[in-house]
């Protein structure tokens, strides 16, 4: 299990753009249908610059490649994602392939160098003028193996801390929401419990704490963080912290945002 620490992009944000990061979560949250979920993105889009959206959840199999079991196309070029499907890009684009095995977040005009993407591939985002684009995705837990790519393009699309924060934090409930509307949400129990002082690390990590950070604040050792932190991830079986907390919010375990 990964224990990376997301950072916490409220920093990043004023007090009315922290409000709609919440009012997302929330949105997310109550996600039940496709429609709820493009309904996600104007909201979206006033705190990252995109003017293209589009969702993806499948996994890679050894036998036969990505398997996809659901898409939202908000609004990539219909005849963008025509001319990708009928040339079988998804089965060879080396950025598909690397968002599914690391689920980081991507910035194609740096990677496509670095992952040897077919010029092909590029050079059909240029006719559509998807030059500037980030993915980001959110790792399958240990009994849902489905896993997700979310791509945002436009001329803006930077990669920078602020929306790498925003992305880190987002793009767990929206896996969420969008596995809910496809019917491929991970197994949730009812009778997962954190412990009082669980609850204190979750909410304190909510905020985009550290573990030094909370140790401090709760006056515990570093180590006895972490060990938390990883009792948690066991029970909600949560790949890593950002996961971990859109898991905990979607069962209720603590208030989201």
């Amino acid at each position: 299990m990964s224990s990376r620490e997301p950072s916490d992009p409220t920093r990043f944000l004023s007090g009315a753009d922290a409000l709609t990061l919440l009012e997302i979560i929330q949105g997310c949250l109550s996600c039940m249908s496709e429609d709820d979920f493009r309904d996600l993105f104007p909201k979206i889009r006033t705190l990252l610059p995109f003017d293209f959206a589009l969702a993806l959840l499948g996994y890679h199999d050894a036998t036969h490649g990505f398997i996809e079991r659901g898409r939202a196309n908000i609004n990539f070029p219909d005849e963008w994602v025509h001319e990708y499907n009928v040339r079988n890009y998804l089965q060879v684009d080396s950025i598909v392939r690397e968002n599914f095995t690391t689920y980081e977040v991507q910035h194609w005009p740096v990677v496509r160098k670095a992952l040897y993407r077919k010029k092909e591939i590029t050079s059909l985002g240029m006719d559509f003028g998807l030059r500037e684009c980030l993915t980001h995705g959110s790792s399958p837990t240990y009994s849902c193996k489905t896993g997700s790519m979310f791509c945002f393009a436009g001329p803006s699309m930077e990669h920078d801390t602020r929306i790498s924060a925003i992305l880190d934090y987002l793009v767990p409930h929206l896996h969420l929401a969008l596995s809910r509307t496809r019917d491929l949400s991970p197994r949730q129990t009812g009778n997962i419990r954190l412990s009082a002082r669980e609850r204190e690390v979750m909410d304190w990590l909510k905020h985009g704490k550290s573990s030094w950070e909370i140790s401090v604040i709760l006056g515990i050792s570093e180590r006895t963080v972490n060990y938390h932190v990883y009792n948690i991830m066991g029970k909600l079986e949560a790949r890593n912290r950002p996961q971990a907390l859109a898991l905990a919010a979607g069962l209720g375990l603590i208030e989201p945002g």
